[in-house]
């Protein structure tokens, strides 16, 4: 359960950072290219699959669904959630049966998110344009970035390299994190399908 939470609000705290403005100090176009992108893919339908690997080498995997902003479904590899508007459900396992959990999980996360964007604003530095890169023989452009901000009390700190499409949306992100000493790294690619449509578990 503890780590389900954890995975949630990891989650909100992205989806924070995504929408988040950028300080002033970087190259205006290059930081107003980039909220773009994590704008247009936070308006779009869109699911994302992530590989985090410790310092140990071991992974975990997770896959996201975006129906909207306020219509998620995760799946991880301790379990599951879904969060909507109308309820939050959770599950423990890749086949456990979903149920309500006992408390607002919906709204423990909506009280995360303004803090947590406050932080995340005044915490993203170093903005630059990495150019052009080939990420599986495609031309992506890279715009890396660097976050200090604390989620559930936590603090971590992250370099970020986003890589861009030609149509100005985020399809990959490749993170190095530390929270708590521990070393992280993150790989997520984004996929974006209109069909995608997120509701209450039966």
């Amino acid at each position: 359960m503890k780590q389900l939470l954890r995975d949630a609000a990891a989650g909100a705290a992205l989806s924070c950072l995504l929408l988040a403005g950028f300080p002033t100090d970087a190259r205006a176009d290059v930081r107003d290219d980039l909220h773009a992108a994590y704008a247009k893919m936070l308006g779009s339908r869109f699911v994302t699959e992530t590989v985090a690997t410790d310092q140990k080498g071991r992974q975990t995997r997770s896959r996201a669904e975006f129906d909207t902003i306020q219509r998620i479904r995760v799946s991880t590899d301790s379990g599951g959630f879904v969060i909507l508007p109308e309820g939050t459900w959770m599950r423990s396992g890749t086949d456990g049966a979903w149920s309500k959990p006992p408390f607002d999980l919906g709204g423990m996360l909506g009280n995360l998110l303004p803090q947590s964007l406050d932080e995340m604003r005044a915490g993203t530095k170093n903005i630059r344009d990495e150019g052009m890169r080939s990420v599986d023989g495609v031309s992506l452009r890279a715009i890396s970035y660097d976050v200090d901000t604390r989620i559930m009390g936590i603090s971590v700190s992250s370099q970020t390299v986003a890589f861009i499409d030609s149509d100005g949306r985020i399809v990959r992100s490749e993170s190095d994190g530390v929270a708590m000493g521990r070393k992280t790294r993150s790989v997520q690619t984004t996929r974006y399908d209109d069909s995608i449509r997120v509701s209450a578990p039966d």
